[in-house]
């Protein structure tokens, strides 16, 4: 399914939920004992539109495997794998993020999650 980045930024506006973005911090790691000083997390508000991009598949609905469009304009911090999306009481974790550009503008990132 190919869109424009204008595309996408009004279906997030138009169709689009209140999300969070909870991104994680961690800590060091000391070799000498194998452990990992605590991590941190942090929740941005963010604004977001989830869509299943291959319905024929119904083990990829299955699973939770769907992407999440989020617009970069006023967002405080990228999104990274590894961070997590909360919303709608639903719960996914970012496997993969494609930034979309305009004119060397970053416009949304596409995000692959999965639950």
């Amino acid at each position: 399914m190919a869109f424009r980045a204008y595309d996408l930024v009004n279906l997030v506006n138009t169709h689009g939920e209140p999300l969070t973005l909870r991104k994680k911090a961690y800590g060091a790691y000391d070799p000498t004992t194998g452990t990992q000083s605590s991590s941190t997390t942090t929740d941005y508000s963010i604004r977001g539109y989830f869509y299943t991009y291959n319905i024929t598949s119904v083990d990829e609905v299955r699973r939770g495997t769907r992407k999440c469009v989020i617009p970069a304009l006023g967002l405080a911090v990228e999104p990274d794998d590894e961070d997590e999306i909360l919303g709608n009481g639903d719960r996914v974790n970012i496997v993969n993020v494609m930034t979309m550009y305009s004119a060397g503008v970053v416009i949304c990132y596409i995000c692959d999650v999965s639950e």
